[in-house]
């Protein structure tokens, strides 16, 4: 079993890294762009939308945490160590 290469193959893949750039590069021209506002404004809400879930988890973390330790197993409130001088 052999496989032949025909010269079209061979011609095809000549180039290699700088055919492959310049054709990446003109496709990269052809890409309409966000405009600077435009991307402000996304990084804005996804740090906005970022902080709202972590207050979130942080929020329903600590009522699970207090639920389970003083609701289920009655375990008493944490106190803070006392201060020696």
């Amino acid at each position: 079993m052999s496989t032949k290469v025909s010269t079209k193959d061979i011609r095809r893949d000549q180039g290699g890294v700088t055919r492959f750039a310049q054709e990446a590069w003109a496709e990269l021209a052809k890409v309409t762009w966000p405009t600077r506002e435009t991307v402000v404004r996304f990084t804005v809400l996804v740090v906005l939308i970022s902080v709202i879930i972590a207050a979130y988890i942080f929020l329903f973390d600590n009522v699970f945490t207090v639920t389970i330790t003083q609701g289920l197993l009655k375990a008493p409130a944490a106190t803070p160590a006392p201060v020696t001088q």
